[in-house]
């Protein structure tokens, strides 16, 4: 039930410095994937030919609400949106306030750009809020959860069988020392994957490095075979800092060697990866048309966990009177 408000002493202004933190903290708590690294560059990017607004709702001093439009080059075209708000004040129109500033920022969004969202998909009333403003759900990503603790033999065997079934071994980097490697790998294998802004959605690999973190630890499936110099698949990965679990930001593998067990060489590189810096669980996301991946989460044990909804307003869709 949502606190009584006096919508006379809630302030909505636009977000300030000091307001990063609760701005990020409400917006995570709503987004489907915890990418505060992505969220401070995208609110505090200066870039002048990018939109970027970003508003709070204040309450007695704190920070209760929060909103964001901000333009995503990694996918050309289109701009990304998130109202988040306080549990005890949902419902009592803070929302609605906030996605108004939006809704004006919108205005200045180039013709033909594509408004997109990614909510938690427990957030029932959340996404009917999104619907009425056009929003749409275009994907849905379940969430898994590998809970680590006791598991470090059972991991470590599960890595070892499934790099020698797929006939590679596992390179652990990182994007300072292989930027160009690992930036490659990326571009070949988003091929079929979705992307918030449709099917036939860009993506710009010279800002998608933007999508990770300095502190991403990156696994590179590599051939064993002579005659091989590119690896054939990679996973990303990052602590989520403060909770004790690790997050797989992405795994993709080149469309050859898709049902070859190289994605299964991955995730249980990650997992042996994650128990050996002492993470209590190591938490991913799947599209729920990716039943090849989804098969595998179950078969080695991850059980669901919190997804999210991948949303899209295309712009022929009107603002809500």
């Amino acid at each position: 039930m949502s606190a009584p408000l006096d919508s006379v002493n809630v302030t909505i202004r636009p977000m300030t410095a000091a307001d990063l933190e609760p701005t990020i903290a409400l917006l995570v708590s709503a987004a489907g994937a915890d990418k505060r690294h992505r969220l401070t560059e995208r609110l505090t990017s200066a870039a002048p030919d990018e939109i970027h607004y970003a508003f709070v709702a204040e309450l007695a001093g704190t920070v209760i609400g929060a909103g964001k439009l901000t333009t995503e080059p990694v996918f050309p075209g289109t701009a990304s949106t998130l109202v988040a708000v306080a549990e005890a004040y949902r419902g009592a129109g803070v929302g609605t306030a906030l996605a108004a500033k939006l809704a004006e920022a919108a205005r200045e969004l180039p013709a033909g750009t594509v408004v997109t969202s990614a909510l938690r998909d427990d957030l029932d009333r959340g996404r009917r809020f999104a619907e009425r403003y056009g929003l749409a759900v275009t994907h849905h990503s379940v969430g898994w959860r590998f809970d680590l603790a006791g598991r470090g033999e059972e991991v470590a065997g599960l890595a070892r069988a499934a790099g020698e079934r797929a006939g590679i071994r596992i390179r652990v980097t990182d994007l300072a020392s292989d930027d160009a490697t690992v930036m490659a790998c990326v571009g070949r294998t988003l091929v079929g994957l979705p992307v918030p802004g449709g099917e036939n959605q860009d993506v710009d690999l010279a800002q998608a490095r933007g999508y990770f973190s300095d502190t991403s630890v990156v696994l590179l499936a590599e051939p064993l075979g002579p005659g091989h110099s590119e690896p054939w698949g990679l996973s990303v990965i990052d602590e989520q800092v403060g909770t004790g679990d690790w997050y797989t930001v992405y795994t993709g593998v080149e469309v050859a060697h898709r049902g070859a067990g190289v994605a299964s060489a991955l995730k249980t590189a990650a997992l042996r990866y994650a128990y050996d810096v002492g993470a209590v669980a190591l938490t991913t996301h799947n599209d729920d048309t990716n039943e090849p991946i989804l098969r595998l989460n179950r078969a080695l044990g991850m059980v669901p966990s919190v997804g999210y909804w991948s949303l899209a307003r295309t712009p022929d869709v009107a603002d809500p009177a």
